[in-house]
C-alpha cells in the first residue's frame, strides 16, 4: 500500500459516502419511474484510467463496479473542465454500455488544471426509439432496430449543452421531456461527485488522493485473492439454458468451466451457443466483464463484507469469451434483452460454485428479470405515454441454513418495487392484484422464495405491452443439495373470466380497454431434502396461505389435521419415501431432463463446435435447420456426435453451402 491503513480507511469511508450521495441525488431528481422508483441506474468515481475506485452499494445497480471506460474515453479524445461524454453503444464503447437504453455519462474532474478522476454512471431510459415502445423487443435481429446508437460524444462542452446533439437524441425517442429530465439528474449526480472530490483534495492533498485510488483497488484485489486461495483448486463445469432463441424453440446453451488455482479464477465460456438472431446476445468485447461474473462478486461480497466494490474485485479473474458466441457477439448483433442471458450466466457460474464450495451456495433463484412496459395514447400530449410498469422478479433460491427470499432474486436485488399508487397516478391503469404466488417455491429443507403475481387493468384503447426478459416458463429454477426445482412462471390474459387465455412469452401484446394482464414469476429452487424441513415450518406456510394442504402433503410429507400437524401420520408418510431430489445434488426439473436426454453434453459440444467453425452469417440458419433434423431423430433414439457430423454433410449441399 502507498498510504497507511488508517488514512486509506478514512478516505474509503469518505468516498463511499460521496458515491452514495451521488446516487441519492439521481434518485431524488430523476423523472421516469424506472429510475426514481425502480432504481435502474448507477454512478461512481473513476481513476484516470477509467476504472471505478468508489462505487455505491446502497442505491442503484450493483453489477457495474468492474466496468472499464478506457475505450470510451480514448474514443472521445482530450476533455476539458465542464465536458460531459455520452454513449449508449455497446460496440463503440467496448461494452461499457451493454444495450441502447442504458445511457452512460462521464464527467472529468480537474484540480489545478490536472485531470484527477472522473464521475461516471448510467441510467436506463424507458425509450430510446426503435421498433417498439420502450425500445426493446426480443425479436430484434440487429442493433439498428433497437433505437438510436450514440458513439462516445460530448453532450456538454465546457459546461454548455451541445444543443445539436441533444436535439438529435430527443427527436429519436418517444418521451423526450422525461429523458432529458433523467439526463439532467445524472449530470447533477456527477456534479455532486466532482464537488466531493474537490473537498477531499482540499483536505488531504492531490497526491494522497491519487495514492488512495490505487490503494483501494489493490486492497479489493488482495482481499479477493485471499478468498480464492481458500477455495479448493480444480476445474468445475456447469451448464444452464435460455429456454429459446425467440425465433425458434431451440434452447440457448450457456456453458462455463471455472478453474481455480494460484489465487486466480478463470471462467471459460467455450461451449456456449453461437450468437443468435434475436436480442439475447451479451456484448462483452471479449474482455473481463462484470456481467459474466456477478455470481462470483456476490460470493466474494458474502464471504468477506469488508471488500470494497471497485475494479479490484475482478483483478484476479480471467475469462475466455469466444468471438461470435452469445457471450461475445459480433457487430451488429442485437442485444436489448442481454440481461435475460446474464441472469442465466449467473446461474451457470453459481452452479459451478456449488460444485466447488457447496456449503456456501444457494439454489437457483427465479432467474427472470422481466421488465413489463406499457404504452398508451396520451391525448393531451398528442403522442404515446411509455413507462415500465414493474420489474417482475422471481423468488430467491433456498440457502444453506435459510429459506430463499420471497420475490427477490440475488442477481437483481438492486431493483425496487414500484408502488401501485405511483403507477396508478402516472399511468391510466389499476393494479388489481400484487402478491406472492402460492406453491411456487422449490421444496427443500430450506425452501426457495415464492414468485410474484401482478395483475393490472387498462382502460384506454390501443394499449401495447412489451415484456422483455420473460424466462423460466419451461426450464425450472434448479434445486441443490437434494432440494427440488421450483415452479415455473406463467402469463394469463383476463384471468378468472370467461375470456381467460393462457399466453406464452410476450414480445408485443395489444390490449383492449378493460383487459387484465396477469404475470406470475417463478419461485426459487429448494436447498436440502424437503422431508427434513421441520413440520412446524410447513404448517406456518400453510397458515400464511403460501402453500396448500395438498402441497404440504405431496411436497413435504406433512399431514395436517385441522390447524395442527399429525405427527404420527407425517412420520409414516416420510418413512415411505425420500424427499431428496432424484438427480441430486441438482434437480433440474422434467423439461430440462428431457432436453438433455435428447441432447447429452457430448452431442451439444459437437453441435456448437460445428457451428462455430462456420462463417458467422450462416450460423443461425444452420443452427435452426440442423437442430430440427437431429432433434427429430433424438426423439426416437440416442444420436452420437459422429452421426451429427454425418447429418451435416448430407444437409450442407441442399443449403447451398460448401
Amino acid at each position: 500500500m502507498r498510504l497507511d491503513a488508517l488514512t486509506v480507511e478514512i478516505l474509503r469511508n469518505y468516498l463511499q459516502g460521496a458515491v452514495e450521495e451521488m446516487a441519492y441525488v439521481v434518485e431524488r431528481t430523476a423523472y421516469t419511474t424506472f429510475v426514481k422508483e425502480t432504481a435502474d441506474f448507477t454512478c461512481g468515481l473513476l481513476n484516470p484510467n477509467g476504472e471505478f475506485f468508489a462505487y455505491p452499494i446502497e442505491l442503484g445497480v450493483a453489477s457495474f463496479g468492474g466496468i472499464s471506460y478506457a475505450a470510451t474515453l480514448e474514443a472521445v479524445g482530450p476533455l476539458e473542465p465542464g465536458d460531459v461524454v455520452i454513449t449508449n453503444d455497446p460496440y463503440s464503447s467496448a461494452a461499457a454500455a451493454t444495450h441502447l437504453p442504458d445511457i452512460h455519462l462521464i464527467r472529468p474532474i480537474f484540480w489545478d488544471g490536472r485531470l484527477v478522476a472522473y464521475g461516471a454512471g448510467f441510467l436506463h431510459s424507458s425509450d430510446v426509439g426503435g421498433m417498439v415502445p420502450a425500445s426493446i423487443s426480443p425479436r430484434a435481429s440487429e442493433i439498428f432496430q433497437e433505437g438510436l446508437r450514440l458513439p462516445p460524444k460530448k453532450l456538454f462542452v465546457r459546461g454548455a449543452v451541445n444543443r445539436d446533439l441533444l436535439d438529435v437524441i430527443l427527436a429519436n425517442c418517444r418521451i423526450p421531456e422525461q429523458n432529458w429530465g433523467d439526463l439532467q439528474a445524472l449530470v447533477a449526480g456527477l456534479t455532486t461527485g466532482e464537488r466531493r472530490m474537490h473537498e477531499l483534495i482540499r483536505r488531504f492533498g492531490p497526491d494522497t488522493v491519487d495514492k488512495a485510488m490505487d490503494d483501494l483497488i489493490d486492497y479489493a484485489a488482495r482481499k479477493v485473492e485471499a478468498l480464492i486461495r481458500r477455495m479448493p483448486a480444480g476445474r468445475y463445469e456447469f451448464v444452464d439454458y435460455i429456454e429459446d432463441d425467440v425465433a425458434t424453440n431451440i434452447p440457448i446453451r450457456l456453458k462455463v468451466a471455472m478453474t481455480i488455482g494460484d489465487g486466480e479464477i478463470h471462467l471459460d465460456f467455450t461451449g456456449s451457443d453461437v450468437q443468435v438472431g434475436s436480442a439475447l446476445n451479451v456484448p462483452t468485447a471479449g474482455r473481463v466483464h462484470p456481467f459474466m461474473s456477478i455470481a462470483l462478486v456476490n460470493y466474494f461480497a458474502t464471504r468477506d463484507r469488508t471488500i470494497p466494490l471497485n475494479a479490484g474485485v475482478l483483478r484476479r479473474v480471467r475469462m475466455t469469451l469466444p468471438e461470435g458466441s452469445v457471450v461475445n457477439p459480433k457487430f451488429p448483433a442485437a442485444c436489448g434483452v442481454r440481461y435475460a442471458t446474464v441472469l442465466r450466466i449467473y446461474d451457470a457460474v453459481l452452479g459451478a460454485l456449488a460444485r466447488a464450495v457447496p456449503a456456501h451456495i444457494p439454489a437457483a433463484s427465479g432467474g427472470q428479470g422481466c421488465m413489463v412496459a406499457l404504452s398508451l395514447p396520451d391525448p393531451e400530449a398528442g403522442r404515446r405515454h411509455v413507462t415500465v410498469i414493474e420489474p417482475m422478479i422471481g423468488g430467491g433460491g433456498g440457502r444453506p441454513g435459510r429459506d430463499g427470499v420471497d420475490g427477490c432474486d440475488a442477481s437483481l436485488g438492486f431493483l425496487k418495487t414500484t408502488p401501485a399508487e405511483t403507477l396508478e397516478a402516472e399511468v391510466p391503469i389499476v393494479v388489481r392484484r400484487y402478491h406472492l404466488v402460492p406453491n411456487s417455491a422449490g421444496p427443500g429443507r430450506f425452501r426457495g422464495g415464492f414468485g410474484v403475481r401482478l395483475d393490472f387493468q387498462v382502460f384506454r384503447p390501443e394499449g401495447i405491452v412489451t415484456a422483455r426478459g420473460m424466462e423460466r416458463l419451461r426450464f425450472a429454477p434448479w434445486g441443490v443439495s437434494g432440494g427440488s426445482a421450483a415452479a415455473t412462471g406463467s402469463v394469463v390474459l383476463n384471468p378468472d373470466t370467461a375470456d381467460e387465455r393462457p399466453l406464452s412469452k410476450i414480445d408485443v401484446l395489444s390490449l383492449e380497454p378493460g383487459d387484465v394482464l396477469s404475470v406470475r414469476t417463478p419461485g426459487g429452487g429448494g436447498h436440502g431434502d424437503r422431508f427434513q424441513r421441520p413440520p412446524a415450518r410447513v404448517l406456518d406456510d400453510v397458515v400464511a396461505g403460501l402453500i396448500s394442504r395438498e402441497h404440504a402433503r405431496d411436497a413435504y410429507g406433512v399431514v395436517l389435521r385441522g390447524d395442527r400437524v399429525d405427527a404420527e401420520a407425517t412420520a409414516a408418510l416420510r418413512r415411505s419415501g425420500t424427499g431428496a431430489a432424484a438427480d441430486a445434488p441438482f434437480d433440474f426439473g422434467p423439461v430440462r431432463r428431457e432436453h438433455e436426454r435428447r441432447w447429452p453434453a457430448a452431442l451439444q459440444d459437437a453441435f456448437i463446435e460445428l457451428l462455430m467453425g462456420l462463417p458467422a452469417p450462416y450460423r443461425a440458419y444452420v443452427r435452426r435447420k440442423l437442430y430440427a433434423r437431429v432433434d427429430a431423430l433424438a426423439a426416437q433414439r440416442p444420436v452420437t456426435a459422429d452421426e451429427l457430423v454425418g447429418l451435416w454433410h448430407n444437409l450442407r449441399g441442399s443449403m447451398g453451402l460448401k
